[in-house]
């Protein structure tokens, strides 16, 4: 059963390290407009869905391993490990609705340019945290 457990949590994994690439599609997003922006979008929209699948099966399967496998780690690397993970799913959930807004909006070429920084520094924030979760997920002895 572990070894199911454990492929399944790097399934999940996979699905939010996926969300790396997120910075690099959202500047191609940049040199789209009209039906072509509003596919792209929508595609990117789903993108966020999955990734915030990713978080709940990442938590699921993580507190599985933890609590029925290995032994308890410290209280300092369960807290951190969750912020982290509630922080990655509130930024994808806000790159979300701000390019759900782009998506309804009537013209999304100019609702895209208003929205440009915000999902930029968001997209790069996500990834700096995934990147951050990561190091502490292979690192948990650091916080014994």
């Amino acid at each position: 059963m572990y070894s199911f457990i454990v492929f399944v949590h790097v399934i999940g994994a996979l699905l939010l390290g996926s969300f790396l690439a997120f910075p690099v599609a959202f500047k191609s997003l940049l040199s789209r407009s009209g039906n072509e922006l509003k596919i792209s979008v929508k595609t990117l929209v789903g993108f966020t869905r999955f990734g915030h699948y990713a978080l709940i099966l990442l938590i699921i399967t993580g507190g599985w391993m933890v609590m029925g496998y290995a032994t308890y780690p410290s209280l300092l690397w369960v807290v951190l490990s969750l912020i982290l993970l509630m922080l990655i799913g509130a930024l994808i959930g806000m790159i979300q609705n701000n390019l759900k807004r782009v998506i309804l909006a009537e013209d999304p070429d100019n609702a895209l340019q208003r929205n440009k920084a915000k999902l930029n520094t968001l997209g790069w924030f996500t990834f700096v945290l995934i990147f951050t979760v990561v190091f502490v997920m292979t690192n948990r002895g650091l916080f014994a």
